[in-house]
C-alpha cells in the first residue's frame, strides 16, 4: 500500500472520528439541553394551564361570594321567600353566567332551593352526588371555618363529568353576621369549556376525571406513574408532539383532575434542523480541512518522498554506482535524501570489497572442496587397503597354519613314532636310557598339542571346514569357558551365502569383541544372536556388564573399535555400539549383500 493511499486513510479516519465524535457532544451533551429546555417550556404551559383552571375556580368562588353577601339572600335563607328566586335566579341567570348548578342550605344542610340545567339543551340535570332534601354536615362543600369570609372552592366530581364549585357562607350585604347558610354554584367542566380554557392558553389540554372510564386506554398507564409522582410526567408521543401530564387537587380524593397538555415539539425541530446543519458544517468543515492537508501533505512530503523511494527502487534494480537525486530542501527530506547519497557511495565502496572478498572465498572453496576431495579419496583407499590388509594377513595366518600343521607336526609326529619305536628297543637293552626317552617323548607330545593350539589360534581350520557358525561356537567355548563367563549363540545362517572374505572379516570381529568384553566389561553373560534376511546379514554381541557413557562413546572408543568401524564400512557394512552405564553393551555388525558384492565376486565353497 503505497503512503499516500495510507495518509488518504488515516485523514479519513480522522475524518470519520471527528463527525462521530460531533454527533456524540451534540447527541449527548446538546440534544439532553434542548429536551430539558423543551421540558421546561412544556412545564411552563401546563402550569399556565393550571393557572387558567385556578382562575376560572376563583372567578367563580368570587362569583359566588357577591351573591351569598347579599341581604335579599340572606333573608331568603331566613324565610325562603320564592319571590327572590323568581326575581333573581331564573333561567337567563344560568346562561348568561354559564351556572348549572345552584344550590342554597341552611346551616344544617338542608336544601332550601337546588337547580341543576344543562346549557346546551336547557334541560333540568339529576346528579346523583346532590341530595335533594339534605347535605351532611360532613360534605365537602360544608367545610367551612366559623370565618363568614371562609370558602370552599374546587373541582367535584359527579356522574355527569369533574364540576368547578364554590361555596359560601349567607351573610348581610356589609359582609357582616353571622351566617345563616350556604350558597353553593357551580360549572361542569365539559369540552365547551375545555376549548374555552385553550382559548384562554393557547395550549391544547384535556382534564379527566382520575376514576373517569372515558380515559383514552394508551394514557391509563400514565394517570397511573401521574398520580404516584409529584410532579408532571412527559411521554413522547413523537417528533411532533409532547404529552404533559399533571394531577389537579380535587375536593375529595375522587375528586382529583388528570391534566394532559399537548405541547408541539417547535423547539425539538428547532433543535433537530440546528443540530444536522452544525453535523453537516462540522463534517463539510472537516472534508475541507482534509483536502487542505492532503493536499500540503502530498506537496510536502508525500511527493519527495515518492521520488526518493522510486529513485532507490530504480538502484536496486540497476547497477547504477551514483546516487544523482538531490532535493534543495534544508528539512528532515532533504537530510534524509543525502544521508541516502552518503550511505549510497558507502554501499558501493563496501560492494566492491565484498566481491573481492567473495572471489577469494570462492577460490578458497575451491582449493578446500579439492582437498576434502583428495582426503575422502585418501580415507576411502585407506578403507580398501585395511581390508586387503585384514585378508592378507587372514592367508598369512591360514598359509602360516598349514605350514604348522603339515610340516612342523608332521616331522614331530615322525618324531615322536620313531622315538617310541626307539625307547621300546633300548627297554630291553638299557633301562637306564628309558626314563630320558620318556621325557623326551612328553616333551614331543606337549609341543604337538601346542602346536595344534598355535595352528587353531592363528586360523582356525574348522571355520574353513564347517562354516562361521561352529567357528563361533569354538571360539565361545574356548575363549569364555577360562574365564568363568556363561555363552549362547542364537539364531540361524545360510552358510553358502556367506563368501570366505565376509565370514573370516565377521569371524575376527566377533573374536576382538570377546577379547574387549573379557579385558573390560566384567560381564558373566555374552549372548550372540544371528539374523539373516533377503539382502541383509545381522550379528548382535550383546553382555551384561558395566557398559559406558553413551555420550562419551566416539571419544571413548579405541583403536580396535574403530577399526572394525572402518574395516565394515569399507564393505558397505555398518557397525553400531549401544551402551549404558550399569546395563551392558550391545554391538551390531549389518552387512548388505548387494554391498559385498561389490567388494567380492566369488564365493567359497570348499570343505577340507
Amino acid at each position: 500500500m503505497k503512503l499516500k493511499t495510507k495518509i488518504l486513510g488515516v485523514l479519513l479516519a480522522v475524518l470519520l472520528v471527528y463527525g462521530v465524535l460531533s454527533y456524540v457532544i451534540e447527541r449527548f451533551v446538546v440534544f439532553p439541553s434542548f429536551v430539558l429546555q423543551e421540558r421546561l417550556e412544556a412545564e411552563k404551559d401546563l402550569n399556565r394551564c393550571l393557572e387558567a383552571l385556578r382562575r376560572e375556580i376563583h372567578y367563580l368562588d368570587e362569583f359566588v361570594h357577591d351573591w351569598a353577601a347579599w341581604d335579599d339572600a340572606y333573608e331568603f335563607v331566613q324565610n325562603t321567600n320564592m319571590d327572590f328566586i323568581r326575581s333573581n335566579l331564573v333561567r337567563t341567570t344560568f346562561i348568561d353566567n354559564r351556572l348549572n348548578v345552584i344550590i342554597l342550605l341552611d346551616l344544617d344542610g338542608r336544601v332550601l332551593w337546588k337547580k341543576m340545567l344543562d346549557l346546551k339543551t336547557g334541560l333540568e340535570l339529576n346528579i346523583n352526588q346532590f341530595p335533594d332534601d339534605r347535605f351532611p354536615l360532613s360534605h365537602a362543600f360544608l367545610a367551612h371555618t366559623k370565618d363568614i369570609e371562609s370558602c370552599v372552592a374546587g373541582v367535584y366530581a359527579t356522574d355527569k363529568g369533574p364540576l368547578l364549585v364554590a361555596s359560601r357562607p349567607v351573610i348581610r350585604s356589609l359582609h357582616l353576621g353571622p351566617a345563616k347558610g350556604y350558597m353553593i354554584m357551580g360549572r361542569f367542566l365539559n369540552e365547551a369549556y375545555m376549548r374555552t380554557l385553550t382559548d384562554q392558553t393557547k395550549v391544547d389540554h384535556w382534564y379527566w376525571l382520575s376514576q373517569d372510564p372515558s380515559i383514552p386506554a394508551e394514557s391509563s398507564s400514565i394517570f397511573e406513574s401521574v398520580q404516584k409522582n409529584l410532579g408532571p410526567v412527559f411521554e413522547e408521543q413523537d417528533k411532533n408532539m409532547l404529552f404533559v401530564y399533571d394531577v389537579f387537587k380535587g375536593l375529595t380524593d375522587s375528586s382529583d383532575l388528570i391534566i394532559r397538555a399537548e405541547i408541539p415539539r417547535q423547539i425539538m425541530k428547532y433543535a433537530m434542523n440546528t443540530m444536522f446543519f452544525v453535523l453537516i458544517a462540522t463534517v463539510l468543515a472537516g472534508f475541507i480541512l482534509l483536502l487542505v492537508m492532503f493536499f500540503l501533505l502530498n506537496h510536502v512530503v508525500i511527493a519527495p518522498l515518492g521520488k526518493l523511494t522510486a529513485r532507490v527502487v530504480s538502484l536496486g534494480n540497476s547497477k547504477q554506482t551514483s546516487f544523482s537525486l538531490f532535493l534543495n530542501r534544508n528539512d528532515e527530506i532533504g537530510i534524509l535524501c543525502g544521508e541516502f547519497q552518503t550511505l549510497f557511495n558507502k554501499l558501493v565502496i563496501v560492494h566492491e570489497n565484498l566481491k573481492q572478498t567473495n572471489s577469494r572465498l570462492n577460490h578458497e572453496i575451491r582449493e578446500r572442496k579439492s582437498y576434502e576431495e583428495k582426503l575422502q579419496s585418501q580415507r576411502t583407499r585407506l578403507r580398501q587397503l585395511t581390508y586387503k590388509l585384514l585378508l592378507t594377513e587372514e592367508r598369512e595366518r591360514r598359509r602360516l597354519a598349514s605350514d604348522l600343521h603339515d610340516q612342523i607336526s608332521q616331522n614331530l609326529a615322525i618324531c615322536q613314532l620313531k622315538l617310541s619305536m626307539l625307547r621300546t628297543s633300548w627297554t630291553s637293552v638299557n633301562t637306564a636310557r628309558a626314563g630320558e626317552l620318556n621325557e623326551i617323548e612328553d616333551k614331543l607330545d606337549e609341543i604337538i598339542r601346542e602346536t595344534r593350539t598355535l595352528t587353531f589360534e592363528i586360523s582356525p581350520p574348522i571355520l574353513y571346514e564347517l562354516g562361521l557358525k561352529p567357528a563361533l561356537e569354538w571360539l565361545l567355548e574356548n575363549t569364555c569357558r577360562e574365564n568363568d563367563i556363561d555363552t549362547l549363540l542364537e539364531g540361524d545362517l545360510e552358510e553358502d551365502r556367506l563368501d570366505n572374505s565376509l565370514s573370516i572379516l565377521i569371524f575376527r570381529t566377533v573374536r576382538e569383541l570377546l577379547h574387549n568384553i573379557i579385558k573390560h566389561a566384567n560381564a558373566s553373560k555374552i549372548t550372540i544372536h544371528l539374523s539373516q534376511g533377503a539382502h541383509f546379514f545381522e550379528i548382535c554381541v550383546t553382555d551384561n556388564g558395566i557398559g559406558f557413557d553413551p555420550e562419551k562413546q566416539y571419544k571413548s572408543i579405541g583403536f580396535g573399535l574403530f577399526s572394525i568401524r572402518e574395516r565394515f564400512n569399507a564393505i558397505g557394512g555398518k557397525f553400531t555400539v549401544l551402551s549404558e552405564s550399569g546395563a551392558g553393551t550391545r554391538a551390531i555388525l549389518r552387512i548388505l549383500h548387494n554391498s559385498l558384492r561389490k567388494h567380492h565376486g566369488n564365493k567359497y565353497h570348499s570343505r577340507r
